[in-house]
């Protein structure tokens, strides 16, 4: 289900500084990065944007976008066997458990909820395979010509891949969803499986929502050994500014993520 443009896209970035800064300009472990106004498309800043590197579980960015998209909130998802059987990070629902799609999407969002990313997947296209296929023709619809999922998790596969700058155009598109806005907001939430009322808590990977900064950092984290750590997400100085901001292959996440949002105060 594909709702009304989010605000943050409608309002004009009035105060939205023209600047830009240079990888001399800043030191960070990630092996690519890029900032970006979600208005213009303009990169303020940007380390080997165009390189192909594992998205790990930022994928589960464009995941939450064709769920939306082709799915309402409201709709039951029964989860089988395979979408149960994922290895972490997962939320633990079970074979033939029931629940919302739109509880789904916090597991997958908030708790990175590999089993519900294919609970999900199979409940919109009838296999992850086919799901996947939506994934990569929603990717090229936006202009993310460097990416290629193979998952709809992000978990290690041969032939995934995306960059930087695809990931911003991603962000952005969700960006565009007040339902994906919502719940990156969330430090912690939970579901309940419709039939028991089982409840499973979830709480944020995003470890930023907790640290006392001058600006807001949403987004999906991502991890994987090939991958290494990865963010994909944008930073809320104002109402009036913000920047799409992505990274990957860090080795000090958090710390990268802090020195460009520091930067580009």
């Amino acid at each position: 289900m594909h709702r009304r443009l989010h605000s943050i896209l409608l309002i004009p970035f009035l105060f939205l500084s023209l600047f830009s800064f240079s990888e001399k300009d800043v030191s960070i472990s990630a092996e690519s990065a890029v900032l970006m106004s979600p208005i213009m498309k303009r990169i303020v800043y940007s380390k080997n944007p165009n390189l192909r590197l594992s998205p790990a579980s930022t994928t589960k960015i464009m995941t939450a976008i064709v769920v939306l998209k082709n799915s309402s909130l409201d709709k039951e998802v029964t989860v089988s066997k395979r979408a149960a059987s994922m290895e972490p990070s997962k939320v633990y629902i079970k074979k033939d458990e029931i629940y919302l799609t739109g509880d789904l999407l916090k597991a997958l969002l908030l708790n990175s909820g590999n089993d519900a990313s294919v609970a999900l997947a199979e409940n919109v296209a009838g296999s992850e395979e086919e799901f996947v296929e939506m994934m990569n023709k929603a990717a090229k619809g936006i202009g993310a010509k460097n990416t290629h999922f193979k998952t709809s998790n992000g978990l290690p596969a041969e032939g995934q891949y995306s960059t930087a700058y695809d990931l911003a155009l991603i962000v952005r598109e969700a960006m565009r969803h007040e339902e994906i806005v919502e719940i990156m907001k969330k430090k912690t939430d939970q579901i309940k499986e419709v039939r028991t009322g089982r409840v499973i808590k979830l709480r944020s990977h995003n470890k930023s929502l907790w640290k006392d900064t001058p600006y807001k950092m949403l987004g999906k984290t991502g991890y994987t050994k090939k991958a290494g750590s990865c963010f994909a997400g944008y930073i809320d100085y104002n109402r009036w500014r913000r920047l799409i901001i992505v990274i990957l292959k860090s080795k000090t996440k958090w710390q990268d993520l802090g020195v460009l949002a520091e930067a580009a105060l």
